[in-house]
């Protein structure tokens, strides 16, 4: 039997975004598993493009409703209080609202106010533009902070200008596969600018937290001791290695290449797994 020729399956973000998202990713690894498609080092199925930058990274610093940093779950007791003790602040012991239903049940009165970072809400695949827009203008306060004004920041109340992530600031970017790789301004900030963490450690000291602190050595200690999967990407490695993949568990780890690795090593062998239609 001659061999398969290879294909990769590349996604958009949006495959995830259904109601049946899991499905629909299941279903393309069936079709690979169908076709012949095991292969180590050439995935058939791609993990999802964004059409944002660094995504992926701002999930892996808890921008996730229901997750701390490192994908840490904020329902579970133990892991919420090891962030409380460093943070010395109460974190809510149910997870929060996602974006789009956020804006979605505030007819429900269940949010008045709004932060929004920079990107525009309104054309969304969840939402008309209608329904986004009369959503937006209902809320009694909205602040955003982005480095161009958006249809979003017109209908803000308050607009900070904040850097541009990808030339103005320094810190990380996470590519979809996971590559965690140092980021250095290019350009300064122009006047009136500031950072996005410098904005957010601003208002959280105004918020009453006093201990906030944004220096880029003390945000990449602090991730690390409280992140297992960071735990072995300091600034120093990130440069040596040009990028390192998570997870890392110490400074001695290389960093893992296929996030589930284990796998090659001891191949899980079973049957395909049905999903429903529709």
């Amino acid at each position: 039997m001659p061999a398969p020729v290879a294909h990769t399956a590349l996604l958009d973000a949006r495959i995830t975004e259904h109601h049946n998202a899991v499905d629909n990713v299941v279903a393309l690894i069936n079709l690979a598993l169908l076709t012949g498609q095991r292969r180590p080092l050439r995935p058939a199925v791609s993990v999802p493009y964004s059409g944002q930058n660094n995504v992926q990274g701002g999930g892996d610093m808890g921008a996730i409703p229901d997750r701390l940093p490192g994908f840490q779950h904020v329902e579970n007791d133990e892991l919420r209080r090891k962030f409380e003790k460093v943070w010395g602040a109460k974190i809510p012991p149910k997870k929060g609202l996602a974006h789009q239903p956020h804006a979605g049940r505030h007819g429900a009165r269940r949010a008045d106010n709004a932060v929004l970072p920079g990107r525009e809400s309104l054309p969304t695949p969840k939402l008309t533009r209608h329904r986004a827009l009369k959503l937006l203008s209902g809320l009694e306060f909205m602040w955003c902070k982005t480095s161009s004004i958006t249809k979003t920041a017109e209908l803000a109340d308050v607009v900070l200008p904040a850097a541009a992530g990808w030339c103005e600031s320094e810190g990380t970017v996470t590519s979809s596969e996971r590559r965690v790789q140092r980021v250095r301004a290019a350009v300064p900030m122009p006047p009136g600018v500031r950072d996005d963490t410098e904005i957010i450690f601003d208002l959280a000291r105004r918020l009453g937290h006093t201990g906030a602190n944004r220096r880029q050595n003390v945000s990449e200690n602090e991730l690390r001791s409280l992140s297992p999967m960071n735990a072995g990407m300091s600034y120093a490695r990130l440069e040596e290695h040009g990028g390192m993949q998570w997870p890392c568990y110490d400074e001695q780890h290389p960093g893992e290449i296929f996030l589930h690795g284990r796998l090659w090593h001891d191949p899980l062998i079973g049957p395909a797994r049905p999903v429903q239609r529709g």
